[in-house]
């Protein structure tokens, strides 16, 4: 039977199977008065194509026929920096929407102000909390839940996607360590062909895993004694890791002006086949699968002790996810709507053959190259090291890492210069405390 068919088929008996679970808790809701419009504010992430699809084609898509009562109304958030400001805004000013999509170097923040409500007794009681496959990894460090999604973070890794008939017409192959990695970008630089391209505003690149790649790349136990406090960034190997920025920026890695560069266009000089190679997270799988000239890879090792795919970073945190306002008009109903919204983001990434920690009925074996490339490389790793800025940086932290780390892809900053500026900052760190 066609794939597609397939599931479609599944698809309708799974929304027929889930649905009914939100629309008996809506009844409850609004019994009271049926003939009311249940308004709610949702603001999401707008500049990711990923949360973009999400919105358009599955939350907004499946509304009406899940609860036709709710009006919504949908604030694009932006996105990276930019989206993290507009939460800081409204956490001062009280003006929260009923529902966001958390950004987790800003929960903290909002969590101490009492802005974001405890999501477990909510969930326990309605059932949704036993959909999640490990239900654990929705904790908070207090025990408590702010957050719901679709889980997927945990699968999603730093990775490299290159342009196979670029690296065909130059001879290149698939660097095993950093010294073939050095030796590939410096080749491509000669022919005058920009090798990679990452998102450099607001420090997006540096901050979410450049920085942490180069350290596990020459030590994955250095970025764990970071992730529990037992070392800083004047550590000599840090910096001997850290300087390997620097370099690719004064040697040409990155395009003219990454400092600058912003998520979209970062990644769509990588597909029109102006640069080499594209730095990201595998959530770009399912954007980029359908071009059989695209392939991927992980970070080369540094150090000989460790393969490349040995050792790996994994996105998320217990803060990402759907968040909900306790000063909400409809609280009830507003965290209907944030499980709603998981569940949608849960059916988004089922579709692509992604892992999820959250269920859902969908099951589809892809045949696609770089979905199978991308799961055969997670599922080999054999240490997966949590998103250093997502879980052990406050607010204040996280916002100093992006912007010293920016300096680096101006390829006029050393790791040096690296610790003696963010390392007192570091120090301070209340997350530990």
């Amino acid at each position: 039977m066609n794939k597609k068919i397939v599931f479609s088929i599944v698809f309708c008996l799974s929304v027929a199977l889930v649905l009914p679970l939100f629309a008996t808790g809506q009844r409850e809701s609004d019994a009271s008065n049926e003939n009311a419009k249940v308004k709610l504010r949702l603001m999401s992430v707008s500049t990711d194509q990923n949360q973009t699809d999400i919105l358009e084609k599955y939350i907004k898509k499946n509304l009406e026929t899940t609860f036709p009562n709710f009006e919504i109304q949908y604030e694009p958030g932006g996105g990276g920096e930019d989206f993290g400001n507009k939460l800081k805004t409204y956490n001062a000013s009280g003006d929260l929407p009923d529902v966001w999509y958390s950004a987790t170097d800003t929960a903290v923040a909002i969590i101490n102000a009492g802005n974001i409500l405890d999501l477990t007794p909510y969930v326990k009681n309605d059932g949704f909390f036993e959909k999640y496959q490990v239900p654990e990894a929705l904790f908070h460090t207090d025990g408590k839940i702010y957050a719901i999604g679709s889980g997927a973070d945990t699968f999603f890794v730093p990775a490299i996607f290159y342009n196979k008939k670029i690296f065909a017409d130059n001879g290149l192959t698939i660097p095993s360590n950093w010294t073939e990695f050095d030796a590939l970008c410096n080749k491509l630089v000669s022919k005058d062909i920009v090798p990679i391209s990452v998102m450099g505003k607001g420090g997006w690149a540096p901050r979410n895993f450049l920085m942490q790649t180069m350290i596990q790349m020459q030590d994955p136990q250095l970025m764990l004694d970071l992730l529990q406090n037992k070392t800083d960034f004047a550590n000599p190997t840090i910096m001997k890791a850290l300087d390997r920025i620097d370099y690719m920026a004064d040697n040409n890695f990155f395009p003219a002006g990454v400092a600058n560069l912003d998520y979209g266009p970062s990644l769509e000089m990588f597909t029109s086949g102006k640069t080499a190679m594209f730095g990201g997270f595998s959530w770009e799988v399912g954007n980029l699968k359908s071009n059989p000239d695209i392939g991927m890879f992980y970070w080369p090792t540094a150090n000989p002790k460790y393969a490349s795919q040995d050792v790996i970073q994994f996105w998320g945190s217990p803060l990402g996810g759907y968040a909900v306002n306790p000063d909400s008009k409809h609280v009830a109903d507003a965290v209907k709507f944030a499980e709603y919204c998981a569940l949608m983001e849960a059916q988004f990434y089922a579709e692509q053959g992604a892992q999820l920690n959250l269920r859902t009925e969908i099951t589809i074996e892809s045949d696609e190259p770089l979905v199978i490339r991308n799961n055969e490389l997670y599922n080999n790793t054999k240490l997966k090291i949590p998103t250093l800025m997502l879980n052990a940086m406050d607010t204040k932290t996280a916002a100093e890492f992006s912007s010293y780390g920016v300096n680096f892809l101006t390829g006029d900053y050393s790791a040096e210069e690296f610790a003696e500026d963010f390392n007192r900052i570091w120090l301070q760190n209340t997350w530990f405390k």
